[in-house]
């Protein structure tokens, strides 16, 4: 529980030195459950506090099946290379993060939930998420669809703005494949600036969950480096990761049942290589484009 004497929501003097700054407690935070496709999805995370009260948080209602009749709304102009990929925002709450004794918010911790597909028009034919291999190769031509074609403009185009998938983990904790990685600005997987924490698993054959959390640094070095200490967001960012968890409905157990006993083992691979961009320097690989339509024509 934060300690409003020492760190009241105020800043009266900005200080820049090193600190420890508090926010919202894990313990006691709400439970909330997901809707999708018959199957459950369940995690804790406190309430919505965020710096600025006009940021308002989003939330879905209550039982609704998200799935039953998916209405994925399109990205903005620029955001995709293309307008293959729809994606439906959840849940997304932010928590800020502040100093002691009036010195201001130091960050802020964004979390968000939200269920991806591609529009029927697009979809991947005879192909289930719940494959693993199959799975990579989808998340591959997401990441390359929404990080890759991203540039420096004039003499440095071939600098990519992103780079990734970076600190690649298979996880094993849910019943269906999953995996979480980190995606940055910066062409140097050394140093990303202000990554994206990504975790992302199938629901149903054709939508997948991306689970992001993201860290708003508002007092930084110049190399872009927080001055204060950000272990109290990471705790938080890492209980609220492993409070998740997914309950399938029946029919998609028995469809998950059914890719396990084709393809065995349900686990993504254990490492995941930065991908090449900016994609629109580098044509398409023999290997991965093949790889693909392999997928897609064998299925599951």
């Amino acid at each position: 529980m934060r300690n409003l004497f020492k760190y009241p929501p105020l800043e009266w003097r900005r200080r820049e030195e090193y600190c420890i700054p508090n926010g919202p407690s894990f313990s006691g935070s709400p439970k909330t459950t997901l809707a999708l496709a018959g199957s459950r999805l369940h995690f804790q995370a406190p309430r919505h506090k965020p710096l600025r009260r006009s940021v308002e948080q989003v939330r879905t209602v209550p039982g609704q099946d998200v799935l039953i009749e998916p209405r994925l709304s399109r990205y903005g102009n620029g955001v995709l290379a293309n307008s293959h990929w729809g994606a439906n925002c959840l849940v997304k709450r932010l928590w800020a993060f502040f100093g002691p004794w009036m010195s201001g918010c130091k960050g802020e911790l964004n979390f968000s939930v939200g269920v991806i597909g591609r529009f029927e028009e697009h979809s991947f034919e005879n192909l289930s998420f719940f494959n693993p291999k199959a799975f990579e190769m989808v998340l591959m031509r997401y990441l390359n669809e929404r990080y890759g074609h991203h540039n420096w403009e004039n003499d440095l185009a071939h600098i990519p703005r992103f780079c990734g998938p970076v600190d690649w983990q298979s996880h094993t904790h849910l019943p269906v494949p999953s995996a979480s990685f980190k995606i940055g600005r910066g062409a140097s997987r050394e140093r990303l600036i202000c990554p994206e924490y990504l975790f992302v698993f199938p629901v149903t054959d054709k939508h997948f969950i991306e689970v992001c959390f993201e860290k708003e640094i508002y007092s930084f070095d110049s190399d872009h480096r927080p001055t204060f200490d950000v272990s109290s967001m990471t705790e938080l960012q890492g209980a609220i990761f492993n409070s998740f968890r997914l309950e399938l409905g029946r029919e998609t157990q028995a469809r998950v049942n059914q890719v396990k006993a084709e393809v065995g083992n349900m686990q993504m691979c254990k490492e995941f290589a930065p991908l090449k961009w900016p994609t629109n320097i580098y044509p398409p690989e023999p290997t991965e484009a093949s790889a693909m339509q392999k997928s897609l024509k064998a299925g599951c």
